[in-house]
């Protein structure tokens, strides 16, 4: 893989900038549209959803690498949307990204239990892409000998992982309690509430402690 290593911060901004675009704002966009024009609850539910797995599968294709949590993030969608449509259920097709938010902080929890939290191999690629392999490299070797830097990378993880758990159970309580229209435009205003506090925590800590890739 080729590793650009003076990409100019406008440009990483960009990178950062349009998924977060496409999965939130897009869709959005899209069911607040349909509702406008008359289209139902699931109808505009489902129309939203296909952008974020769309974009998922075309970054592996893109990428020409199976990257496993891009792979679940789709098989949930999936799987959840299949699940509400086959019980009818709007509130719980509002609900399913509860579900998958909280499968996604299971998952970083028990990878700080399996012993090579997540935030690991995510800091790693991050080094890489910044001072190339040999320099993600180093950045992951301090976990083997250092064990603040250890101390710090399972602290991390486990914020997040708490912090997704946290998020299944405010996006769950949000769609079976507001009005259905209400509950998109909620949860991604909670979400995007939540990511910055998350976020802000992580690079605190991180410079702090010296755990930046």
């Amino acid at each position: 893989m080729t590793v650009v290593t003076d990409v100019k911060p406008k440009a990483r901004w960009g990178a950062v900038l349009a998924p977060v675009l496409v999965d939130l704002v897009v869709p959005l966009l899209i069911f607040y549209g349909l509702r406008r024009a008359g289209v139902g609850v699931v109808g505009a539910t489902l129309a939203g959803s296909v952008i974020p797995v769309v974009r998922t599968a075309y970054s592996i294709v893109r990428g020409r690498k199976v990257e496993w949590m891009a792979v679940f993030m789709i098989v949930a969608l999936v799987v959840g949307t299949i699940a509400s449509l086959a019980m009818h259920s709007p509130r719980l097709l509002l609900a399913k990204d509860g579900v998958i938010t909280a499968m996604c902080g299971a998952w970083m929890l028990g990878t700080v239990a399996l012993g090579k939290p997540l935030l690991l191999a995510i800091g790693r690629g991050i080094a890489e892409a910044k001072r190339s392999k040999g320099g993600g490299e180093v950045w992951a070797g301090r976990w083997d000998r250092d064990a603040g830097f250890r101390h710090g990378i399972r602290l991390v993880t486990i914020v997040w992982g708490v912090g997704l758990v946290f998020d299944a159970v405010i996006r769950v309580v949000i769609a079976y309690v507001l009005p259905l229209d209400a509950v998109p435009g909620v949860t991604t205003i909670q979400w995007i509430v939540l990511f910055a506090l998350l976020y802000g925590f992580t690079m605190i800590y991180s410079r702090k402690n010296d755990l930046l890739a």
